[in-house]
């Protein structure tokens, strides 16, 4: 039974062998009634890529004698055709060949690549799709322009330059002066620059330099009334040819605004807001920003006010700087200051240009000492302004109803929403009977209970009678123990009602006002003229903030030390 057993397995063994030892040449012999038929050989690894209004079409012959031509076809909807290739050499030790199919339109083509015998029969085809790239490909508008922004500041164009691209092989600015002459600024060599300075015998690396004031010859002043050019040479992905993109002009009326210029201006101007841009002469920054870029875009500003709003105890300044961008900032007010020689900053409280490099010069000196800054100056106001604050005189409160979204919190309840109504200490009286009394000063404000999750808490003043409201006055809570800048806002929400149910947003910023949020800080909000309406009511929202955990859960609450409504002198 065993050698009946072995003798099955080994049977079977060599079946499976001698199945498996066709050859290639066999792979394509089928057998028919009248014999055997045999396949040509096919082409391999063929390959589609896009050009410039042309496909590059890739293969690997085949070394099969009996290949007389390679054929090549192609077909879209904007047309169709074919062309032959001659076989190579079997010996060859590089089977890869390559055609390219010119003058193609913009469109997904068909590419087909077979094999083609003496007596006309072919191999089975090999098939692949492309697109060429052309001017109505979308991808050349993504293509950079080599510069991001730009805009004229008096007789010249100042320019933000993108990040170096191994795809840009050339870009070139181009305009011509007032005499007529023709002048190419070399973008992309550029798009290199640095900057640094010398420090006891090593070079401080201040990082890339991309912001440039041009003409930057002397004496030479661009023609306006030209258009200014940006000439591209590169390659898009993919794609086997450099492309010579169309000549491209820069149109010296785009602006465009990052989030915080558009919020900041909105704010004081509402939404007409672009249109007043040409007649602003001073503009004030008191919060963080981004970026000073769109500064480029005011024509006529005359003077930069940095901080000023921003009345906030000395000692809490150091550490509470606003901030922002410094290369991009200080270049900009020096372009600023080279375009219009009255120009001038005052800061408050050295706020936002008070960063150092990593040898401890501020940034301020090192550009200077890196010649990107010459004679940018700022008039250094220090806290002046905590001796000149706006007059803002409070609304009689008395009888005023207020309620908040956490109703434990209503009216006058140790730090009660009420709270908020009272500017500076709030004078208790304790009576303990028998004649006997205390009295004393002490600070009071707004937290509602802790929370696990993030919500907005809402408080709403009923002011019993219709009343017109200025502005506001908020101030922030002065205590300042471990944790308790936690607590503290940076942002919050107004709105007005007539009738407890409708409400309006109390400015131009869809009723959000940003606040200093330093222990003791005090913001002055303004409502608008045209939003100074009788209203009986007012609804203060805010959200709450992260202030530690419990059992793994975050735990979120706020403070607020003062929202008082007023009217403005």
């Amino acid at each position: 039974m065993m050698k009946k057993l072995y003798y099955i397995i080994g049977l079977l063994t060599a079946l499976f062998v001698v199945s498996c030892s066709e050859s290639l040449e066999e792979t394509y012999d089928e057998f028919a009634g009248d014999g055997m038929i045999r396949y040509l050989g096919k082409c391999a690894d063929v390959e589609v890529n896009p050009g410039w209004e042309r496909l590059q079409v890739v293969w690997k012959h085949n070394i099969d004698a009996g290949v007389k031509k390679v054929k090549i076809t192609w077909k879209s909807d904007k047309g169709s055709g074919e062309m032959f290739a001659n076989p190579c050499d079997p010996d060859s030790e590089d089977l890869m060949d390559t055609v390219y199919i010119d003058n193609l339109g913009d469109a997904m083509y068909t590419v087909r690549v077979n094999n083609v015998d003496a007596n006309g029969r072919e191999s089975l085809v090999e098939e692949k799709y492309g697109r060429p790239y052309s001017y109505d490909h979308e991808d050349l508008r993504s293509f950079s322009r080599g510069v991001t922004a730009f805009s004229r500041m008096g007789d010249k164009l100042a320019v933000v330059l993108d990040q170096d691209n191994e795809n840009v092989k050339e870009m070139m600015l181009c305009f011509k002066d007032r005499a007529g002459v023709e002048h190419t600024w070399d973008m992309k060599a550029h798009t290199h620059d640095s900057l640094s300075y010398e420090q006891w015998g090593s070079a401080v690396e201040l990082g890339r330099d991309y912001f440039f004031l041009l003409p930057d010859e002397v004496g030479v002043d661009i023609d306006f009334n030209q258009p200014i050019i940006v000439q591209r040479k590169g390659k898009l992905l993919g794609c086997v040819d450099e492309i010579d993109f169309k000549d491209e002009t820069l149109n010296l009326n785009e602006r465009l605004w990052s989030t915080a210029f558009s919020q900041l201006m909105l704010g004081v101007y509402g939404q007409d807001w672009e249109n007043r841009v040409n007649e602003v002469e001073t503009l004030e920054m008191d919060f963080d920003m981004t970026s000073m870029q769109d500064l480029m875009y005011f024509p006529n500003l005359k003077k930069v006010v940095l901080g000023k709003n921003r009345y906030m105890d000395s000692q809490y300044v150091k550490s509470n700087h606003s901030t922002t961008d410094e290369y991009v900032g200080l270049v900009m007010l020096q372009f600023l200051k080279d375009t219009r020689p009255d120009f001038t900053v005052e800061r408050y409280n050295e706020h936002y240009f008070y960063q150092k490099d990593a040898v401890g010069t501020s940034f301020f000196d090192a550009y200077k000492k890196a010649g990107k800054l010459t004679d940018l100056a700022f008039e250094e106001k220090g806290n002046s302004n905590m001796l000149d604050k706006p007059v803002y005189t409070p609304l009689d409160t008395l009888g005023w109803e207020v309620t908040c979204s956490d109703t434990v919190y209503n009216g006058y309840k140790d730090n009660g929403a009420a709270m908020l109504l009272f500017d500076g200490l709030r004078h208790v009286v304790v009576d303990y009977g028998y004649g006997y009394t205390e009295e004393y000063d002490v600070e009071v404000y707004f937290e509602p209970a802790e929370t696990v999750g993030a919500s907005v808490v809402s408080v709403t003043y009923d002011m019993k009678t219709p009343q017109i409201v200025d502005g506001f006055k908020v101030g922030q809570p002065t205590r300042n123990q471990k944790g308790d800048t936690d607590y503290l806002l940076s942002n919050l929400k107004i709105e007005f009602s007539t009738d407890g149910y409708t409400w309006t947003n109390a400015n131009y910023t869809d009723g959000s006002a940003s606040i200093g949020n330093t222990p003791g800080e005090e913001t002055y909000l303004l409502v608008p003229e045209e939003m100074r309406t009788p209203v009986r009511y007012i609804r203060l929202k805010m959200s709450n903030r992260p202030i530690g955990t419990i059992s793994s859960l975050t735990k979120y609450c706020l403070r607020l030390g003062k929202f008082i409504p007023c009217t403005v002198e």
